[in-house]
């Protein structure tokens, strides 16, 4: 299962979406500014050393911005390769 973290009128949010959605990759979205995620985010965060999003989650696997990938493409093709193994 894919959880992408993410934030209401964020441009690269919605695009990592609507990449996962055009290929029928069924995910969760997590909005990080919910008080009901709060905990769980602020985890992600603390581990990823990053306070931007997307931030995806794939298995135990986290990816994100600057870290993982640089463009929303290359996020969305880290996420098909960790789906694939």
């Amino acid at each position: 299962m894919v959880r992408v973290y993410t934030m209401e009128n964020c441009p690269y949010c919605n695009e990592l979406k609507g990449l996962l959605e055009k290929e029928g990759i069924e995910f969760e979205d997590v909005d990080i500014n919910l008080d009901e995620n709060k905990e769980e985010v602020d985890k992600v965060f603390k581990v990823t050393k990053v306070d931007s999003v997307p931030i995806a989650k794939v298995g135990n696997q986290l990816i994100a911005p600057d870290v993982s990938f640089t463009s929303i493409e290359e996020a969305f093709d880290i996420i098909k390769s960790l789906l694939n193994n």
